[in-house]
Parts: structure tokens; sequence; C-alpha cells
């Protein structure tokens, strides 16, 4: 578990490991002397249902993933103020996790701009000059010369309010997110899981308001934030960014763990990572 305190909040990140037998394709059997035979491999990656046979296979396409809980009066807000701190929540899920402009071209504009301005102001240095492994637990970003698919990731999970501290409203949020990453090439798969990353995040985001906080910060923040990795290339990992295990030389081991529990959002956190420190 890697702790990075970061102004106010402290962010907390658990990187898990990467499916065991996510290597590369089995080697073809020789052919017999005078006859040729095809090589026996699984079947092709089909880049339209790329979460065929995972567990995922049935969640929600992006955004519609992301529920809203029903909105009620808590801790002196009202329900109206719930259910617009919740809609917020959901929309920064969807800047910091789904939206393509975070995913792709790693620009934090629409997810900085849903944050109270010192937030924004504090997490605004860490999307360039290596600084990015600080903001991993908050956002998704692909690693360069890896693209991701044009289906969109599948989601599941829920978020809940509780009322924080004197003027202040918790939505804890905790999703599992799974990225489609295109293959160098066309290929035959040994599993679905060679081109798929498992991302589970639970992030506190807190709603300030009223007199006790300054105009700056008022409105949303980052709070605790912890999960995992899973199925991911590590030294892109390392870094702050998303690569399938597929991507490395040598795959390191994963806890052992039923690899299912790393779809599961109500899943133990893994204490250890499967990623070399």
């Amino acid at each position: 578990m890697v702790a990075v305190a970061l102004g106010a909040a402290s962010v907390v990140l658990v990187k898990a490991g990467t499916f065991d037998d996510l290597l590369s394709d089995p080697p073809a059997p020789k052919a017999r002397s005078g006859t040729q035979q095809a090589p026996n491999r699984g079947p092709m990656l089909d880049v339209a249902r790329p979460f065929d046979s995972t567990p995922a296979a049935d969640w929600a396409d992006g955004a519609d993933g992301i529920a809203t809980p029903p909105a009620r009066a808590i801790g002196g807000f009202t329900p109206e103020q719930v259910r617009t701190a919740t809609e917020q929540v959901r929309d920064v899920l969807v800047a910091s996790r789904l939206d393509r402009r975070m995913l792709i071209d790693h620009d934090p504009a629409g997810f900085l701009t849903k944050l109270a301005p010192d937030a924004r102001r504090q997490l605004a240095p860490l999307f360039s000059g290596g600084r990015e492994t600080e903001v991993q637990s908050l956002v998704s970003m692909t690693a360069k010369g890896s693209a991701l698919l044009q289906a969109e990731p599948k989601v599941d999970g829920e978020m809940s309010v509780a009322a924080g501290n004197a003027g202040e409203l918790v939505v804890h949020t905790n999703y599992v997110f799974v990225y489609p990453f295109r293959p160098a090439g066309p290929t035959r798969l040994v599993d679905a899981m060679n081109t798929l990353v498992v991302v589970r995040a639970d992030v506190d985001y807190v709603v300030r308001s009223g007199d006790r906080w300054t105009p700056g910060s008022q409105g949303l923040w980052y709070g605790d934030a912890t999960g995992y990795a899973y199925s991911i290339g590590c030294e892109a990992y390392k870094h702050g960014f998303l690569a399938p295990a597929a991507t490395e030389r040598a795959v390191t081991a994963s806890p052992n763990r039923d690899p299912s529990t790393y779809f599961d959002p109500t899943s133990k956190l893994p204490a250890t990572t499967g990623c070399p420190q």
C-alpha cells in the first residue's frame, strides 16, 4: 500500500497484481513430416465484444454503469442538495474515468473544472512533469502506445451518501472499471483478459458549503481513495498509466486469489501488490 500525501487530503493507492496466465499465445504444435497442421490456438479476438468470457460481459456500458442513489435529507443538507451533490460526483467519475479526453489525451480540464477552486489548484500540477502517479488513484489515463478499443469500458458499483464534518457531505463511490485495449495486430487469445485492464476505485468525494469555508474551498473535493489495478502492465502503472498485462516482457504472479474477486466492487481490497516495488 502506497500512501501519497496531497495537500490536506490523504490519497491512498493499493496496487494489485496481474493475471498469472496472461502471457502470449501458446506455441503452435510442430507439423508432422509431410503434413501441414494449423496452429491449435484460441479464438480470434472480437473487437466488438472484448468482454466476452469475463465477469464484466453483462455489465453496463460506460456512464450507464454509474447511478445516483435516491435523494434524502442528510446532515443538514436538503434532498435537493444531496441530489445535486451525487449528480456532481457522477459527472466527476465520468470525466475522470471514462471521458476519452482524460483517458487518451491526458487532458484533465473536464475533471478539474468540476472541483472546488482550491482542489483544482492542488491537483492541476500533477498531470505533467512525471507526477502522474500522484493522481492515479483519482483518474485513469492510458499509456502511450496502448490504444483503447472503441467499445465503451464496462462499469459496475455504487455510490452512497453520509454526513461528514460540519458543512460537509460525503459521497462514497465504489466502482470497478474494465478497459478494453486494442492489440498490436490480429491476435488469437489464450484468455480474454489479454486485452483488458480492471481498475477498482473506492473514492470519497466531499461537498463543502457554508460560511465555515472560504469561497475557494466551497464545492467538490476529493477525500480518501483506495483501490487496485488488475491485469495491468506494471511498468506503465509505475508511471501512472494503464496498459494491459500482455505488454509486459514478464508478468508478475498475482496474489493467491480467485480472479473473479477483482471484478467484485464489494470484495475485500488485497493487502499486497503483484507488481514489483
